[in-house]
């Protein structure tokens, strides 16, 4: 990666900067004041008591807002996924799995929603369904420091903190102006790139008794497709969907291996490559190929595509056996296009009154791009007058019973059925065909004249893109003051709102696709030409408007925090005063989610059904801090919590939940140069909009328990080749393939969430036990932790 510094001019591996400061002076965030000896008392994360030094009970690393910024990232979350308390999550150029353009901070590993996003020790808006904070909406000019304490903090700040809190420090006191600009590109390709423009203006006002400071960046990211660099553009796992198409042989009326020999042997394939029955697809001329086994001496046999056709074949394991390659033309890198605004201030009217506020807006827009949609192998649960499905089977009352009708969610399709009358049906699959004595009895007739079960992507529509836009509204006012000697208070109220526009392209509707199959015609009534899914054939614009769907979906969130503390000194104790905080907080979430036409018979994006619903909390929470001499000291947190749910959209009003917080911890210091410190914290994290009322589905990679390799297989015996001789509907493993039969790596199943609105909250446990020295002008820290999440959602 080059990166070019305008005020060098130089290129290089440096981030270009222009910067100008008039008059700057440095900010102390949170300064509450100042002890007898003349030290600033500082509000450290993990708790809301003033201490008189940057030292904590907890583990908390600490970064300057000037190392965010120094390598000239766009995006907050390419820096904070470096830190070595911080799991790579969710980033801003995830393609697949998605996260929508936004960016997440994960906490050593545990989730990026048990974790919690702070500015200034209060919570901005939420940006998504599990209520997790977009680090897109955090203004990075005006960062003073950035505080991570892991190990718990729930006791803290409430739900979510399970894994702790990163609490981002912003300039409270910044006078002057900051102009930053940076570029950069990638080596030799000159692509990538990436441009950032921002600056701050602030100053003091009322004879230094005020400050405002004004924020404002624009960034943007040139996306790169996996195709534009050698390490990408071959897909590292497998897919069962092909753009020649994929037939499927059924277990209970299969087609016959002696036809497929001799069929194979027309086409001059030697008798040691013959595919098996459950290995074939389709060529454009009607004939068909065998797809090759994994890790077998059966390759891919009378493949008539270039290597660089539409066909594509993942080279990673061509001609070992055939498997599109998808990832060639999925992005790398997702574009981003991001203009954001954020404004801070306060102003003293007396010690007793200090009004401060703050404000920001933030809007961007990013895509994402999968391979055209696939369908894979199986039955589809739809059809214009299900001629092809047995009226009586088992998936067709399914799908009756789940409002069929009314739409199918794509967790349901798995395949097309195509009419043996179809005339695209080539003489070659004909005489196969006609080997069939069985009965399928998810399909209607019987032996020859049952339908023909196919797979099949649809590289006509083309690929399936999502275009985002995302705005996030966010304000807060609040008055903070000494009342009394030693003793402070803080009230807030923050409102925000964020909206997430959705354009989803490359879908299709499966239920027209199934009306193109079933016509007499195969679909040229319909639409120009028809549809031909054996092999890669010809699919006209007239027909790509007749199956292809366009999908808008809108999601609103909308957020109000209300929160009030007040802390002192109850008595001085040998080792100082016993500082205490009594506070109370209420949280108020509204989700509301629109899928638009993507609530339909729909394969492409996943589908989802409407949400509507609110959640709301009641804290109050107490802290206590006892230097019981100058080596010893103890703290102790609490916080009772009463939630509840509203799930409109279902007319589903959830029982409220009342849970305790709690944790302590304790410091020693043998002598001056070693602190040793320990602590506990009991965390309780409600369940989010998206776990208590969201559904959708997801493919993960699977391995087959049935591969002779598998431990299932080698410890199993008999039982388990006779559990994966009779798979239902997969068609089983054939008697001769039981004792060699490999599965394509990287295979996939489909998997369907719903939520859930019994959910109880999820409880934690985390202790850390580490030590803090200085000597000779080292000073260094070691700490161990452990979590534990009981009942986890």
């Amino acid at each position: 990666m080059k990166k070019t510094q305008f005020s060098k001019l130089k290129l290089g591996a440096a981030p270009l900067v222009l910067s100008v400061a008039l008059a700057s002076a440095p900010a102390h965030a949170q300064d509450a004041g100042a002890s007898d000896g003349g030290e600033a008392t500082i509000i450290v994360t993990g708790s809301r008591i003033a201490r008189p030094n940057l030292d904590s009970n907890s583990p908390v690393a600490v970064v300057s807002g000037d190392a965010t910024v120094e390598n000239a990232d766009v995006t907050l979350d390419t820096f904070l996924n470096t830190l070595p308390q911080v799991n790579p999550a969710g980033t801003t150029t995830s393609n697949n799995p998605g996260n929508g353009g936004q960016s997440n901070i994960n906490l050593r590993g545990l989730g990026s929603n048990r974790n919690l996003v702070l500015i200034n020790g209060r919570r901005p808006m939420v940006s998504a369904s599990d209520q997790t904070v977009d680090l897109n909406t955090i203004p990075q000019g005006l960062i003073e420091r950035i505080e991570i304490v892991t190990g718990g903090a729930g006791a803290a700040y409430g739900a979510d903190a399970v894994a702790g809190v990163v609490n981002l420090i912003l300039k409270d006191d910044f006078e002057g102006i900051d102009l930053r600009a940076s570029y950069s590109n990638s080596i030799p390709e000159t692509d990538a790139r990436e441009y950032q423009i921002s600056g701050i203006i602030g100053g003091n006002f009322a004879d230094g008794r005020g400050n405002i400071a004004l924020s404002a960046e624009y960034s943007k990211r040139q996306g790169l497709i996996k195709a534009q660099r050698d390490f990408a553009s071959q897909a590292t796992s497998t897919t069962g969907s092909f753009p020649t198409g994929t037939y499927v042989n059924s277990a209970t009326n299969p087609i016959s291996q002696a036809a497929v020999n001799t069929l194979f042997a027309s086409y001059g394939v030697a008798a040691g490559q013959i595919p098996s029955t459950g290995q074939l697809g389709f060529n454009s001329d009607g004939s068909l190929f065998g797809r090759g086994s994994f890790n077998s001496p059966v390759d891919v046999a009378n493949f008539r595509y270039d290597l660089d056709s539409p066909a594509n074949p993942n080279l990673n394991f061509f001609p070992d056996f055939y498997s599109y390659n998808f990832d060639i033309v999925n992005i790398l890198v997702l574009p981003l296009e991001r203009k954001s605004a954020f404004v801070t201030a306060n102003y003293e009217i007396n010690p007793a009154f200090d009004v401060f506020v703050q404000g920001g807006y933030t809007n961007y827009n990013s895509a994402t791009a999968l391979a055209p949609t696939p369908v894979s192998t199986g039955i589809v649960g739809v059809g214009s007058n299900a001629s092809v499905l047995n009226a009586r089977s088992p998936l067709v009352n399914l799908l009756q019973d789940s409002g069929a009708g009314a739409g199918v969610t794509a967790g349901r399709i798995t395949g097309f059925v195509v009419p043996v009358t179809n005339p695209f049906v080539s003489a070659d699959l004909r005489s196969l065909l006609n080997t069939r004595t069985g009965n399928d009895p998810n399909l209607a007739g019987s032996g020859a004249d049952e339908g023909i079960r196919i797979g099949y992507r649809f590289l006509g529509t083309g690929l399936r893109e999502q275009q985002l836009e995302n705005e996030v509204l966010q304000g807060l006012v609040g008055l903070r003051g000494e009342f009394a000697p030693g003793w402070r208070y803080e009230a807030y109220y923050s409102w925000g709102e964020t909206t997430i526009d959705q354009r989803a392209t490359g879908n299709v509707n499966v239920q027209r696709v199934q009306e193109l199959l079933e016509a007499p015609d195969g679909g040229v009534s319909l639409c120009d030409g028809g549809f031909n899914p054996f092999g890669i054939q010809p699919f006209s614009q007239d027909c790509v408007d007749y199956v292809d769907e366009v999908g808008v979906t809108k999601t609103v969130f909308t957020q109000k925090v209300a929160q009030a503390y007040v802390s002192g000194e109850l008595a001085d104790l040998p080792g100082g005063p016993l500082g205490v905080v009594f506070g109370v907080e209420q949280r108020k979430f509204r989700y509301e989610f629109d899928p638009g036409s993507l609530f339909g018979p729909i394969a492409g994006f996943n589908t989802s059904t409407p949400d509507l619903g609110t959640n709301k909390f009641l804290d109050f929470f107490g802290e206590l801090r006892a230097p019981i001499m100058d080596t010893l000291e103890l703290s102790l947190t609490a916080r009772h919590s009463k939630s509840d749910f509203n799930d409109i959209a279902n007319g589903i009003d959830g029982a409220p939940s009342k849970d305790w917080s709690y944790g302590g911890t304790i410091t020693w210091s043998p002598i001056d140069e070693v602190r040793l410190r320990a602590s506990y914290q009991r965390s309780v994290r409600a369940p989010n909009f998206n776990e208590l009322f969201s559904g959708g589905g997801s493919f993960p990679q699977i391995f087959d328990p049935c591969s002779i390799n598998s431990n299932f297989r080698q410890s199993g015996g008999t039982a388990a080749a006779d559990l994966c001789r009779n798979t239902p509907l997969g068609g089983g493993v054939s008697d001769g393939n039981i004792n060699t039969f490999v599965p394509s790596p990287g295979a996939q199943a489909f998997i369907t969430t719903t939520g859930n609105a019994n959910l109880k909250p999820e409880k934690s446990d985390a202790f850390t036990v580490g030590a803090v020295f200085q000597a000779a002008g080292f000073t260094g820290s070691i700490d161990y932790y452990n979590i534990k999440i009981k009942d986890t959602i």
